[in-house]
């Protein structure tokens, strides 16, 4: 006598997919979790890296390396003028001398955003415009944001409106971000250049607790960012929200 396979039933086969369905909705959200914090890992580690270069480039030089004007940590060609496009800035540590093997500084999430303000309390209600990655450095090289700053202000180039153009500048401090797990970035020159103590700059810093996927960049900081009051802040209020978060 033939015995023939038992066919499932529609009941079984919507029971099935139902549990699946329920295990994908528990699944998916702890792996991208997973994936948000192994990327928030990974930007700490290369910004301890990238800080214990700059302080042994400081101990060699007595300053810290330069900025440019795009913010950028690497090349700003093609960017800007023939001339801007000459300057180095973070391969100076790894030659000609090698205080890291390469200073390559890809962040690990994708910079969409950029965000600009005279202040950082202007910073919480500013828009967030979309980065156009043809004319933006930052997004075209997904690079991290490195700036430099002296007691009259940015350690750059290419002097702009928040930079001294008849003081030399050396760099004293110097300011690292990534744009973190919402992908915006920070215009830096008006933060650096007016807050004094970390009233709007706390709200700058990621903070894993208000959500993993929450506002905010992951920072690192070095040397003493003293100003010269009340012309420049040299991003003391910022240095005073980093290090809150230590």
């Amino acid at each position: 006598m033939k015995k023939f396979a038992r066919a499932f039933t529609l009941i079984e086969l919507l029971i099935v997919v139902a549990i699946i369905a329920i295990l994908a909705a528990i699944a998916v959200p702890n792996f991208l979790e997973a994936q948000t914090r192994a990327k928030v890992s990974r930007t700490k580690s290369d910004m301890r890296t990238t800080a214990t270069a700059l302080e042994a480039y400081y101990v060699d030089n007595n300053v810290y390396v330069p900025c440019n004007s795009f913010g950028t940590a690497l090349r700003i060609a093609p960017f800007g003028s023939p001339a801007d496009g000459q300057y180095t800035i973070l391969e100076r540590l790894s030659t000609p001398i090698a205080y890291v093997s390469s200073s390559l500084l890809v962040d690990p999430f994708l910079v969409k955003f950029r965000k600009s303000a005279s202040t950082a309390a202007g910073m919480a209600t500013a828009p967030k415009n979309t980065v156009n990655k043809s004319i933006d450095a930052a997004g075209f090289y997904n690079s991290y944001i490195y700036q430099a700053v002296g007691s009259y202000g940015r350690a750059q180039f290419i002097a702009d409106s928040f930079s001294s153009v008849t003081t030399p500048i050396r760099a004293k401090a110097w300011f690292l971000h990534s744009c973190g797990p919402d992908s915006t970035y920070y215009n830096l020159g008006g933060v650096l250049d007016v807050d004094y103590d970390n009233t709007g700059t706390i709200n700058l810093i990621y903070d894993p607790t208000n959500g993993t996927v929450s506002e905010g960049s992951i920072w690192r900081n070095g040397g003493t960012p003293t100003g010269n009051a009340p012309d420049y802040a040299a991003g003391q209020g910022l240095a005073q929200a980093i290090n809150s978060q230590k």
